[in-house]
């Protein structure tokens, strides 16, 4: 899906920027910590350009989006944690477009695209849900996994139950069509968890057999051969093991842990891997003791992190470099968040809609670090709030101003003619201009430093700029995490 870029709107909307230093990860990875960084997390997931936490408090958090709503009642992406507008939850999941939330009462909701029904509201529209809503008719769940564009939940009796897109079968019921409310998969019973992504979803009965189904293989544009739910199997060989405990759908393959503490994988579509059948499962060599387990990445008992890549060669399995008291792993889109003993969040991966929640716009965060909470701005000591989070850019945050300039009583106007942001107060006049990014404070160009930056289609200002240029008090509380602006 092409991001579209309307520069009318991205040039509207301005940010500011104050120095914040550097970060010192080590003191603040602690059992304390400055409200920095994402803690207490006791649950993580990876949704298709998004990241998702559960606190131990039932509070739930996520960052990244694309085309979608990350449920704090905004479609706009964030570059840090920002906390969804549900509590009591007990389990989160993240889809491509859309995320499920099981709650402590048994109930489930969900929030975001809807092109499929997977929201389960009973409808399918292109709308995007920004706030979360309770799936119908669905009750004492102990379960929910979210797909590309499905959903499926896990009933404490053993039964699980699917909604949402069903092109590809992956909702493991007779048809091809959508179902905009939960129906139940037949020929599951006594299922103890569940996972899905793309095309595919999975289930683990209780006997530590593994269940999968969806797509096979298109035939040609207008055929394709669907698996319904079927058991996978372990070929004889020594080490085997056909009693699992946890499983990773994934797109092209899914990834299962052994009881005995070896990763085995299995295929999801009938081109891959040609010498292995599709009910068969594969062992990963080289990984053993391992306790967590995402598509392609694991956590030894060790507390270190490792993944790896299936193709046509064999896997060549690799340490995460810096990690050792890792609990859990979560991946998706070649994004990772690693949960930490101390319930800090690492992330690393792509980044180019803030799916690594590093709080910065670079479009890759090469080694692992601590997911941040969003900086919060205040006016006159009245907190604002705004779709777009504050952002780091080489150790200064950008804050977001849109609704701030209207209450500090500066005015905007964008001017199609010469493509410019101008801002003014009283006698000062602020000028942005889109096409040759030159940045004049009442007809006197800026220094470079102080110039605006365009992430993701929007105007990224210094806060400098507008404290010189307007004459406003600016304080960064680095220890509090805010900006207070008066």
């Amino acid at each position: 899906m092409k991001t579209i870029r309307r520069i009318a709107n991205a040039c509207m909307t301005l940010f500011l920027t104050c120095s914040l230093g550097s970060a010192a990860i080590a003191a603040d990875s602690g059992s304390g910590g400055s409200g920095k960084y994402l803690s207490n997390i006791k649950q993580i997931d990876g949704g298709g350009y998004s990241g998702y936490a559960l606190k131990s408090d039932g509070t739930a958090w996520a960052w990244g989006g694309a085309y979608t709503s990350l449920g704090n009642g905004y479609t706009q992406p964030a570059y840090s944690s920002v906390q969804m507008h549900i509590d009591h939850v007990k389990q989160i999941s993240g889809g491509y477009r859309h995320s499920l939330m099981l709650k402590e009462d048994g109930t489930v909701w969900s929030v975001g695209g809807n092109e499929h029904g997977q929201l389960g509201n009973g409808k399918q529209s292109a709308d995007i849900s920004v706030e979360p809503t309770q799936v119908e008719g669905l009750k004492d769940m102990i379960a929910v996994a979210a797909g590309d564009d499905h959903s499926i939940a896990l009933c404490k009796d053993g039964t699980v139950w699917a909604w949402g897109g069903n092109q590809n079968g992956q909702l493991g019921i007779e048809g091809a069509g959508n179902q905009l409310k939960p129906v139940q998969v037949k020929g599951l019973s006594r299922i103890v968890a569940i996972s899905a992504d793309m095309y595919e979803s999975a289930a683990l009965d209780s006997a530590g057999l593994i269940w999968a189904w969806g797509l096979d293989h298109n035939v040609d544009a207008a055929n394709k051969v669907i698996r319904k739910p079927e058991q996978l199997q372990v070929p004889p060989q020594p080490g085997a093991s056909n009693e699992f405990a946890a499983i990773a759908a994934g797109a092209t393959y899914g990834t299962a842990l052994a009881f005995n503490g070896t990763v085995w994988m299995w295929k999801n579509a009938e081109w891959a891997r040609p010498e292995v059948g599709m009910n068969e499962l594969f062992p990963v060599k080289g990984l053993k003791d391992v306790v967590s387990i995402s598509n392609m990445a694991a956590v030894k008992s060790d507390g270190t992190v490792w993944t790896w890549v299936v193709n046509d060669k064999p896997e060549e399995v690799k340490q995460v470099a810096g990690i050792t008291n890792a609990k859990a792993v979560a991946a998706s889109n070649n994004t990772y968040y690693v949960l930490l003993n101390n319930g800090y969040v690492m992330s690393w991966g792509s980044n180019g809609l803030g799916q690594a929640g590093a709080g910065v716009p670079d479009m890759t965060i090469r080694m692992p670090q601590l997911v941040r909470t969003s900086i919060d701005v205040y006016l006159s000591g009245e907190k604002v709030l705004s779709d777009s989070q504050p952002l780091l850019v080489g150790g200064t945050a950008y804050v977001a101003l849109r609704g701030i300039l209207d209450q500090m009583g500066i005015a905007l106007q964008w001017d199609q003619p010469t493509r410019s942001v101008i801002a003014t107060q009283g006698e000062t006049k602020v000028v942005l201009d889109s096409v040759s990014g030159v940045t004049t404070v009442n007809g006197k160009a800026i220094e470079a430093k102080l110039k605006p930056i365009i992430v993701n289609g929007r105007t990224y200002v210094p806060l400098r700029l507008i404290s010189e240029a307007f004459g406003n008090n600016v304080v960064w509380d680095a220890g509090a995490n805010v900006v207070h602006i008066d």
